[in-house]
């Protein structure tokens, strides 16, 4: 056979929702062009569907294989030891390969395949066409030739300025600005239209004017845009590290070294210096050749670290998270991809980054449920972190000043090396935590309940020393209901199980679940009554009380429906770090990762919505949450304190917090944890029924318990092996319209749970059906609800 007439063997994973992998040739041209990592159009059951090669394969001596359609990749978008990676996500979390590379590669590559070639080939162009950005240049033109030859030889400011004069006596009359427009094109020799159309109000007029002259030339160029952003919150210059982390880094430096798979947890108390250890990781790991990834739980401590980084390590870091454009995705992969980045920084996604020298991962706030996809493909990314790291030998920090209860004991255990940094840098004390007893503590007369007459005067001696406060409620809204005091029903949303909250800016009854919304009512939809009144409270209402009490304090707000708009949290934190707000009012946002060396004061409002959550980790989540809050302050010059208003101020999580003691937290959690036989002590799989017929769902539940019965029954399985809990309805039964049924499966033996689900893969098609009921099989769930 000729070298035109080569053939190739290939596997591929379509983007469908089918199981396994299909083998497809390619001959010729296409068989040059076909290799790992890249995408392919096949046909597939009588259409064109995308596919990813994962592998070029031996021949295989069977008829009807069919060969691919286009290859529509140059270069590969992932290298070839991610594909065991890929494969290994597909197995344990129970989906389609094809599409958990679709979910792996950047937003908008995956373009849909009808329509032909043609449009695959637009569509390819289109995406290509992200990378270019138009810039004007010198043009090469021998009317200029003496200025051009004078900037060759290291044109001086006063130079350049000369030229740009000697060309404006050519040019006759002038405009606005003209001088320095030249003046400044002669000094970058190359400048985004962009730059120029941001400094100059005329400047686009000023470019095409001496395009026309001969002067100038405006052409496309690829670039990769800067998204670290400014560094509004770290110095970029490294300050020295004290013994404790050189020690923490000789250990983490000689397991990348040796290329060798090791799992580290680092438990460090917020404030010890887990950022610089982690700095110097990452170089210690481009000095041994080797390339790192960092993720953290939130986009804006993404961007934070990002800008550190950058300004420390210059142009080799990227950045990866769900909020970039499809096209900023798409530069930052290829940059990967191209071999240019040492290290990747982002949120969840940022797991998959292409990088084919991985030496080191890096998670930090390793603890955060926020590392758990939950729709679609619904992976944990700490835990496929570890298993990516150990397929090609990287070493893995796990960091947290709280760790999860399943790796500090993987770490006591051995399985992991356990690195303690348990004093913040410069021994500065902890916060001193107070836990006030609601049930104890009359209503004041402007708090109505918010404020305990304590936080309220602590707020008031803060605001009148000039120092900042945080206050953290894990609740949106301004009231969390809306009842009729005569019937004593509230508004409901028609999709979800669940009241409306209203938000009073807004003057809007809203579900955080589905985004129904409608005016409040004046009369009950029940009784008729006019007797409506909204009650309980969120961040809106904590804002209003607050400005009710010190009228003349600078309050912000951060939650979801404040920091609607793109760059809204990075202004509203750094207007915070300069002083202009006195009291920044929060959810979850206001607890990660944030260093204010002016706040000296944490409130927690309600420290028993986590703890009344069903779901067995709510003790572990209050307790992390308690903590986090509480290490956002104190970390400058004045010591730090934090007031807990609780109605349950005995609770083993909330006295752990009070006392900074992580050990005495672990030690009742995991014996509660054993009792019970929840993970670390089993493996979890959560079965949900999702139906538009109540009756429907339930009886499909129903039908799918007594399969598995008879499954365990006839492979004679030891309960202690495989538990099963349910079918039950699910704590929210309904959400967008959806009824939700659910079966919990434990397992103390995960190789049992697995031949189980094989098992269940085989049967469930055959209850489910054309039943309208949609089964999730969630591999090791965080939300119970």
């Amino acid at each position: 056979m000729s070298h035109g007439e080569e053939k190739k063997y290939l596997q591929i994973a379509v983007c469908l929702p089918v199981n396994g992998t299909f083998t497809y040739s390619a001959t010729g041209a296409r068989a040059d062009e076909a290799e790992a990592g890249k995408r392919a159009v096949v046909s597939f059951s009588k259409r064109k569907v995308i596919g990813y090669i994962l592998k070029v394969i031996p021949p295989e001596d069977r008829k009807g294989i069919k060969d691919i359609v286009s290859v529509l990749d140059t270069l590969s978008l992932f290298p070839q030891d991610m594909v065991p990676f890929f494969e290994w996500l597909s197995s344990y979390y129970r989906y389609p390969i094809g599409l958990v590379v679709k979910a792996a590669l950047p937003t908008g590559l995956n373009v849909a395949a009808r329509g032909g070639q043609e449009r695959l080939d637009k569509a390819w162009q289109d995406r290509v066409g992200l990378l270019e950005r138009v810039f004007v240049a010198i043009k090469n033109n021998p009317a200029i030739e003496g200025s051009l030859s004078e900037r060759k030889e290291g044109l001086s400011l006063s130079g350049e300025a000369e030229a740009a004069r000697r060309l404006l006596i050519q040019g006759g009359k002038t405009a606005k600005n003209e001088s320095a427009f030249l003046e400044l094109v002669y000094t970058k020799g190359e400048i985004p239209l962009s730059e120029i159309a941001g400094r100059f109000s005329n400047g686009r007029y000023l470019v095409d004017k001496w395009v026309k002259k001969g002067v100038l030339e405006k052409l496309p160029r690829p670039v990769v845009r800067d998204l670290a952003g400014e560094d509004i919150f770290l110095s970029p210059e490294p300050p020295p590290l004290n013994p404790m982390q050189k020690d923490i880094l000789t250990v983490i430096e000689g397991a990348i070294g040796q290329n060798r798979y090791r799992t580290f947890l680092l438990h460090g108390v917020t404030g010890s210096g887990k950022t610089e250890v982690y700095f110097h990781a990452v170089r210690a790991a481009i000095r041994l050749g080797k390339q790192s990834i960092i993720m953290v739980p939130e986009i804006a401590l993404t961007i934070s670290l990002a800008s550190l980084f950058k300004a420390r390590l210059k142009e080799r870091v990227a950045v990866l998270h769900s909020a970039l454009s499809q096209g900023q995705r798409y530069e930052q992969w290829i940059s990967i991809a191209r071999g240019e980045t040492d290290v990747v920084i982002g949120a969840r996604s940022a797991l998959f980054a292409p990088l084919p020298r991985l030496g080191l991962v890096i998670l930090d706030e390793e603890h955060d449920a926020s590392y758990k996809q939950e729709e679609k493909f619904r992976y944990q990314a700490r835990d496929a972190a570890v298993m990516r790291s150990k397929l090609v030998n990287a070493a893995v920090i796990l960091g947290s000043g709280t760790p999860s209860v399943q790796s500090y004991r993987n770490a006591v255990s051995g399985k992991y090396g356990l690195l303690s940094m348990p004093e913040r840098i410069g021994k500065k004390k902890p916060p001193q935590i107070s836990v006030i007893n609601m049930t104890e503590c009359e209503e004041t007369k402007n708090g109505e309940g918010v404020l305990s007459r304590p936080l309220q005067e602590a707020i008031g001696e803060n605001l009148a020393k000039g120092e900042q406060t945080i206050l953290f409620l894990n609740r949106r809204g301004f009231s969390t209901l809306y009842l009729c005091t005569f019937c004593g029903k509230t508004i409901r949303c028609p999709n979800c199980d669940l009241c409306l909250t209203y938000h009073k800016e807004r003057d809007t009854l809203l579900c955080h679940y589905c985004g129904f919304k409608i005016q409040p009512p004046t009369r009950c939809p029940s009784c008729g009554r006019e007797r409506l009144k909204p009650l309980g409270f969120g961040t809106e209402r904590v804002v209003y009380t607050l400005l009710e009490i010190f009228p003349k304090a600078r309050v912000e707000r951060m939650d979801r429906d404040a920091m609607r708009h793109k760059g809204e949290v990075q202004q509203v934190l750094k207007r915070f770090l300069h002083r202009e707000t006195d009291i920044l009012v929060g959810t979850q946002m206001v607890t990660k990762g944030h260093d204010f060396p002016n706040v000296t004061l944490v409130g927690v409002i309600s420290a028993d919505l986590s703890l009344n959550w069903p779901d067995f980790r709510a003790g572990e989540t209050t307790f992390q949450l308690l903590s986090q809050v509480a290490g956002r302050t104190g970390r400058g010059a004045s010591p730090g304190k934090v007031i807990i208003q609780t109605y349950n101020p005995s609770h083993y999580a909330i006295c752990a917090a009070r006392d900074h003691d992580y050990e005495g937290f672990f030690s009742r959690e995991i014996e509660l944890r054993r009792e019970l036989n929840y993970p670390p002590f089993s493996s979890m799989v959560n079965l949900r029924f999702l139906g538009n017929s109540k009756s429907r769902t339930e009886q499909i539940a129903e039908q799918m318990k007594i399969r598995i019965s008879r499954i365990l029954k006839e492979r004679q399985t030891n309960k202690r092996d495989i538990e099963v809990l349910g079918p039950v309805e699910a704590p929210i039964a309904k959400i967008k319209g959806k009824h939700r049924q659910q079966i919990l499966i434990k397992s103390r033996r995960p190789s049992s749970l697995n031949q189980f689900l094989n098992e269940l893969d085989r049967v469930s098609p055959q209850i489910i059906g054309a039943s309208g009921v949609r089964l999730i099989i969630d591999v090791d769930p965080y939300q119970m609800v």
